[in-house]
């Protein structure tokens, strides 16, 4: 009997226009997503529809909700608490392996140079992208494939409530750049501790920017 394969390229870009469309905003937190609509919207085979949501829902872009309905989460304090909990020591395991070594990966210097580009065009969805694509690139160059999946599961959610609070809170870009240019300067160094304190020091600022955010939303609207 033959086994129907699924068509990888096309949930591939499925999943690559609806990811964007949710981390830019064009989706919003709170919108749910039936498997009909986006077959709908995106001319694609329910099954195909399917399989996307599947894996943005993996991924932690998108909870399912009610009756199985997927929706895109706003992000709470608890959340966010507990995605940089996770993030922290899988990433400073990463940069001490790499500083130990004194070796910074291309993929996470091209990272860092998209940064900077995006910075100075003050183009906040993009140098969004560009962050986690260096953080991703630490992680992956580390050498361990189990700790690269396990970083895999929270980026999803990370990419997600760095994206709903970068465009409004005003941040300085370029500054936000130059914290992880320090995190590459001291892998390149071969300095453990520096590197290890260097990637603490931009978790730890990222996460209270986005738990300032959310204090802030409370207050507004109990105001």
């Amino acid at each position: 009997m033959a086994v129907p394969l699924e068509n990888t390229s096309l949930t591939d870009s499925l999943c690559e226009a609806l990811r964007r469309q949710i981390i830019s905003g064009q989706i919003e937190p709170g919108q749910k997503l039936s498997e009909i609509w986006v077959a709908n919207y995106y001319e694609v085979a329910r099954p195909t529809a399917k399989a996307g949501l599947d894996r943005l829902t993996n991924e932690g872009l998108l909870r399912r909700g009610r009756r199985q309905t997927a929706v895109v989460p706003q992000m709470s304090a608890g959340d966010i608490n507990d995605i940089y909990f996770a993030r922290e020591p899988i990433e400073a395991r990463a940069v001490r392996a790499l500083a130990e070594r004194a070796t910074v990966p291309p993929d996470a210097e091209r990272a860092l140079a998209l940064m900077g580009m995006a910075a100075q065009l003050s183009q906040h969805a993009e140098h969004t992208d560009a962050d986690i694509s260096l953080h991703r690139a630490l992680v992956a160059a580390s050498g361990s494939a189990r700790l690269q999946r396990m970083h895999e599961t929270v980026m999803g959610e990370s990419q997600l409530c760095i994206a709903q609070v970068r465009s409004h809170v005003g941040l300085d870009l370029v500054e936000l750049t130059a914290t992880h240019a320090a995190i590459l300067d001291a892998i390149r160094a071969g300095d453990p501790d520096a590197a290890e304190q260097a990637l603490r020091n931009d978790l730890h600022g990222c996460r209270e920017t986005l738990l300032s955010d959310i204090a802030e939303r409370k207050a507004s609207l109990s105001g």
